[in-house]
């Protein structure tokens, strides 16, 4: 081959690698923004409760007793847990729907859904109709995280996807701060029932977002739209093709189903999303109440959450960059990114709460617990393959995401007030560090499978081997010398165990 040849070749390929990162950047800004507010509604309709609270909605719908002079808030709990129950009936379902119907669109309608539900919290009474409500809620809520999970399968590579999972999922953090500034605004102006406004609002924005998703999210890299020109069309299917990881629409296998159940890892995911979301009952359901306990109003109260979700983002934005700027760090990110949390806890529990600034202090890191939870996602994402094995997988750790807020919801008991939430604390820091040795489990068990490969492909005779696969960008997603018709034909709905060639990231 000539010289000129080369250049020429060379050439070529900076070209393509620069027309796949403006694809990844068009891709990014037209994915992004929806699933940042998405989910952000979706946080911002579940969380409303907790500053509704603090703005009559208790004293209204009966949800505290006092017995002998002292107030339970069981009620409230059970209201708090409700949405949790409907969730964790749904989300599996949920996943495997969206392993089926087109992404988008389906979205959209659950969206649309979830908006009206959550107006219809206006005309609830009583305790038993809220909390019907409450599970209803939970039901139609239960879409977005699995078909955010798939989407970001479908869009993006293994090594690409921690950073857009920490994106969207940052949202909790963003919308905790924007919603607490609409709370305050609606909780003066909103008449002798505050509470009610927060949900006109929130309900109807939803509402008029579901329309958004339908007519600008598109379904899936093979059917981008109008948003892509032909060459850039050609990339997405190159890509699609090339990553090992990603989920299409398939035919639902109930033996992937059974591979599933029967994997220890999505077990442990399960356990390690419902030690996570432990800490949720502290920071989000209960917050406002948890902050008025150090001495301040309800505005007051309402107002300090903002710094919260600031730190949320910004621990998430910070672990997210590093699982995907380094690769096999993950597993030792984790257990890093819940010690905050276990700090916080601590400041909380033992400091002196007058003067307020130590437990304020320790209540904003504890807010660091989605970081851990984003890095869970993405582990769980980028170590499993085949579409119906990953839509249960990825139900398994929303199984548990509703198991961790069911429990966190009975942990704030307010009798303990006096002595500073105890068991609230404990109970987090107990689930932290069990979060943290499970991730180094799966780390010793993503080792011990890939060296167990790795060994099983060096006794394979030479005239027998499949073609050679370059494991580092396998891994990453990236190209292999795999010619593209055998890259499809090898990776049609094969879940990790059925590949040979797949090497977990840890």
């Amino acid at each position: 081959m000539s010289d000129k040849s080369i250049t020429n070749s060379a050439e070529e390929i900076q070209r393509l690698k620069e027309v796949e990162r403006k694809v990844v950047r068009k891709i990014d800004a037209l994915l992004l923004p929806i699933m940042l507010i998405t989910y952000g509604l979706q946080y911002y309709d579940k969380a409303v409760l907790g500053t509704a609270a603090v703005y009559g909605i208790i004293k209204d719908l009966h949800l505290s007793q006092t017995i002998n002079g002292v107030t339970y808030t069981t009620r409230y709990s059970t209201a708090t847990a409700a949405f949790y129950y409907g969730y964790i009936v749904a989300v599996l379902p949920m996943s495997l729907i969206f392993a089926r119907l087109p992404l988008a669109k389906t979205a959209s309608v659950c969206v649309l859904i979830w908006g009206l539900v959550c107006i219809l919290t206006v005309v609830c009474h009583n305790y038993p109709g809220f909390v019907a409500q409450r599970v209803i809620l939970g039901i139609t809520e239960s879409a977005v995280s699995p078909a955010f999970v798939a989407i970001c399968a479908l869009w993006w590579k293994p090594q690409e996807q921690a950073k857009r999972i920490g994106f969207f999922y940052s949202a909790t953090g963003v919308f905790s701060m924007f919603s607490s500034l609409i709370n305050i605004g609606l909780g003066k102006t909103g008449g002798t029932h505050p509470w009610k406004s927060m949900y006109y609002f929130c309900g109807s924005i939803t509402m008029a977002w579901a329309f958004v998703i339908f007519f600008f999210l598109p379904d899936h890299p093979l059917r981008p739209g109008r948003y892509f020109n032909e060459e850039e069309k050609q990339v997405l299917i190159r890509r699609f093709e090339e990553n090992p990881f990603g989920a299409s629409q398939q035919t639902l296998k109930p033996a992937q189903v059974l591979e599933a159940v029967s994997d220890f890892k999505t077990w442990l995911y399960l356990l390690m999303g419902a030690a996570i979301y432990i800490c949720n009952g502290s920071v989000t359901a209960f917050g406002a109440r948890i902050i008025s306990g150090f001495g301040y109003s309800s505005l007051a109260s309402t107002a300090l959450l903002i710094p919260g979700g600031f730190v949320t983002v910004v621990t998430i934005a910070f672990f997210s960059y590093f699982a995907d700027k380094y690769r096999n760090i993950r597993t030792y990110l984790l257990p890093v990114s819940c010690i905050p949390v276990v700090v916080g806890a601590l400041v909380i529990w033992l400091a002196p709460w007058h003067p307020t600034a130590g437990p304020l202090i320790g209540y904003y890191l504890v807010a660091s617990f989605g970081a851990p939870y984003v890095l869970l996602l993405t582990l769980a994402s980028v170590n499993t393959a085949g579409a119906t094995k990953k839509a249960v997988t990825s139900g398994f750790i929303f199984v548990g995401y509703n198991i961790g807020n069911i429990v966190s919801a009975y942990l704030v008991f307010s009798q303990e007030r006096r002595i500073k939430y105890r068991s609230t604390w404990i109970a987090v820091i107990v689930c932290m560090v069990f979060a943290s040795l499970a991730s180094l489990v799966l780390r010793y068990l993503y080792v011990l499978e890939n060296n167990r490969r790795n060994r099983l492909a060096e006794g394979v005779l030479p005239e027998a081997k499949p073609p050679a696969v370059d494991e580092e960008k396998l891994a990453e997603g990236g190209h292999t010398d795999i010619p593209i018709v055998e890259r499809a034909e090898a990776y049609i709905d094969k879940t990790d165990k059925q590949r040979p060639e797949f090497r977990y990231t840890y």
